[in-house]
């Protein structure tokens, strides 16, 4: 009963079952009775308060991974030109803005030009009035002279060629200077902007 008196319920309530089994009498079976209450009592305040302090550290981490996923979205919108066609030069930088394009869920758009290129020179401003009509859309520009890599890894036989990427995926394509084909696929895989 002195561990009880100390506060130590659950050795106590231990040391008394121990007693009891080994010689039973009336006083060690009423201070078991006042004993074990208090232990369980104990041992559900003790689960209480360890699911309580994983939980406060679960609130704690929360807004930590947060802060890390809006800092990451952040970045990823600072590399994309919202309204302006970003003129790629190596497939390193395109695959740049295309995870940053992936991370925000926008469309972005491939536009395969040459300097020679007739249909492209004429499809060019359009193209960059269409990066200011839809702004949430990311315009990509690429010379296929300039950066025959990305030029080859795309497989482009003939210029003007668009692609159209959502989620790190090909969702679309059109070959030719066709302002409305453009602009009716830009609607679609974009949805409303």
């Amino acid at each position: 009963m002195s561990r009880a008196m100390l506060g130590l319920w659950e050795e106590a309530a231990r040391d008394l079952r121990v007693a009891s089994n080994l010689d039973y009498d009336e006083e060690v079976g009423m201070s078991l009775k006042k004993v074990e209450p208090n232990a369980r009592k104990i041992e559900e305040h003790r689960r209480k308060y360890e699911r309580l302090r994983k939980q406060k550290g679960q609130k704690k981490s929360q807004p930590k991974k947060q802060q890390q996923a809006e800092a990451q979205d952040q970045e990823a919108l600072s590399a994309l030109k919202d309204g302006q066609v970003i003129s790629i030069h190596s497939g390193g930088e395109l695959e740049t803005k295309l995870g940053a394009a992936s991370k925000t869920s926008r469309l972005a758009i491939l536009y395969f030009t040459a300097t020679r290129c007739g249909p492209c020179r004429f499809i060019s401003p359009i193209y960059t009035s269409l990066a200011e009509k839809y702004p949430k859309v990311v315009f990509l520009k690429v010379d296929i002279d300039e950066a025959r890599d990305v030029a080859a890894r795309w497989n482009i036989s003939s210029v003007p060629s668009f692609f159209f990427v959502k989620n790190g995926k090909e969702v679309d394509s059109a070959v030719g200077a066709d302002k409305s084909t453009l602009e009716r696929k830009i609607i679609q895989h974009a949805g409303s902007l």
